[in-house]
């Protein structure tokens, strides 16, 4: 899990400096706080395969942001979408002793919430190798 937990620190730190992203007045999760207010980002699951090769070990990497907003704009949410997927598709490809050999977007979804809050998710997969740690 060492793979995993290198990824969600470098997501959370990539997300939290973007400047972009910080103009909205975003703050960034790995678990919101029972008391956090809209709008915030949180890092969601990230579903580790084992990416084995003949030179070493990788791991396949699925992971999603989710923005919470309590505005009732789709096309708003789209658009913070659009900073995130710049943002996280534009990271360092090595850190922490991880190493991305790979990393795109697979989806993405805006949709309105129980709690009429609006929820965008954006889901991406990333294949690594850990430069001299162990997994």
């Amino acid at each position: 899990m060492q793979a995993s937990l290198a990824l969600q620190r470098q997501l959370v730190a990539v997300l939290s400096a973007d400047a972009a992203l910080g103009a909205h007045g975003l703050k960034v999760f790995d678990g919101p706080p029972a008391d956090a207010r809209p709008p915030y980002l949180t890092i969601g699951a990230d579903i580790v395969t084992d990416w084995g090769f003949k030179a070493g070990e990788g791991r396949v990497h699925r992971f999603s942001v989710t923005l919470w907003d309590g505005r009732e704009s789709l096309a708003g949410a789209k658009a913070i979408l659009a900073e995130v997927e710049a943002a996280v598709l534009a990271m360092p490809r090595a850190f922490s002793g991880l190493r991305l050999i790979n990393l795109r977007l697979l989806r993405a979804q805006v949709k309105r919430s129980a709690k009429s809050w609006t929820q965008g998710t954006i889901e991406f997969r990333a294949l690594s190798v850990m430069d001299g740690l162990g997994d």
